[in-house]
């Protein structure tokens, strides 16, 4: 079968590949398949800037480590956040956090039929989660282990390590973004259709050149990148009632340890394939708890071999993607790097 995908950078879809000089010493091996799962508000033209920048470090520092180490690099919007419309276009409906968990399901199955080749060994796949994506991330790892185990995956694959980016896995109301927003769905029940409503209306009487100019002040002046996809948030059909849909289901659904000691990569035996994850946490960050980070790390962080839990001391905030790509790229190129490392 030969590949089905090709590089390419859309408004709902990156795929980037890496190919660094085989050594010698090192004979070329089969590309590792990283997929990213972006966080609320879903739109992959977000972190266009970060995955790109990871492209280039993951290249270089497989060079330079002289270990010939090649990924496929791939992220798609979430469900109902796509700018360009499906065709044919798909019924009204805003997905919930356990329908983005089915569709990223889906959408790593088929990542890995398109790239994987009968040539090439047992595909190794490493997912990258930002904030909900973390959660996403942890789900689909659990799932993945269930049906790996009673043989009813539609493809093959071994999911090797999670990078996890300011996660949100654990009590999400309790963070002080969380209460905020728990407090607002209280008072405002239709939160989704109220603010979706007057959305429309700025987008229908703004000029794009007005839009983007408010947008750019509302953000503190953020790349035009950022700029951009926000305005294409802010004029799509769905994007801004999908949002808050999803916002108010997290509150619900992200509340205590749902997995076992193996999904935290956390392994009972020596024979037990282990999962390589790393959790990066900010420091004050408004969707995460310092109390909830703590026992995180207390409960699961503390052992030896289990999953390496840092917490950020260089002040990057939670929405790293409008100005950070570049520190947080190169942390995470390392990070991928440790995974793979033989």
């Amino acid at each position: 079968m030969s590949p089905v995908l090709q590089p390419h950078v859309t408004p709902d879809s990156f795929f980037h590949t890496t190919s660094p000089q085989p050594t010698s010493a090192n004979a070329p091996r089969a590309p590792v398949l990283v997929y990213f799962i972006s966080g609320n508000p879903g739109l992959i033209s977000y972190y266009h800037p970060f995955l790109t920048l990871l492209s280039d470090k993951l290249q270089s520092l497989s060079t330079k480590q002289e270990k010939a180490h090649a990924f496929h690099i791939h992220g798609h919007s979430l469900a109902g956040f796509e700018v360009l419309p499906p065709n044919p276009p798909t019924p009204e409906h805003y997905h919930d956090v356990e329908d983005q968990i089915c569709f990223i399901q889906n959408q790593l199955d088929t990542f890995v039929q398109g790239t994987h080749t009968a040539a090439t060994s047992k595909p190794r796949v490493i997912l990258m989660g930002h904030s909900v994506g973390t959660y996403i991330a942890m789900e689909v790892i659990r799932r993945h282990r269930e049906r790996s185990s009673s043989s009813s995956a539609p493809i093959d694959f071994d999911i090797i390590g999670g990078v996890l980016l300011f996660p949100t896995v654990m009590d999400i109301a309790k963070s002080p973004s969380g209460k905020h927003l728990t407090n607002l769905l209280y008072f405002i029940p239709h939160l989704a259709l109220v603010v979706s409503f007057f959305a429309r209306i700025l987008t229908t009487l703004l000029p794009d050149f007005a839009l983007r100019t408010l947008v750019k002040c509302f953000m503190g002046s953020p790349p035009d990148q950022a700029v951009e996809t926000t305005c294409a948030f802010l004029k799509s059909k769905k994007g801004v009632r999908q949002a808050l849909h999803m916002a108010a289901d997290e509150m619900r659904t992200i509340t205590t340890d749902k997995w076992a000691d193996d999904v935290w990569g956390i392994s009972s035996s020596a024979e037990e394939p282990l999962t390589r994850m790393f959790f990066y946490f900010g420091r004050n960050d408004h969707w995460v708890a310092e109390q909830t980070r703590e026992e995180i790390i207390e409960a699961k962080g503390k052992g030896d071999g289990g999953p390496r839990m840092v917490v950020c001391e260089d002040g990057l905030p939670h929405a790293f993607c409008l100005r950070h790509n570049d520190i947080t790229a190169s942390k995470v190129a390392g990070m991928v790097m440790d995974i793979v490392a033989d």
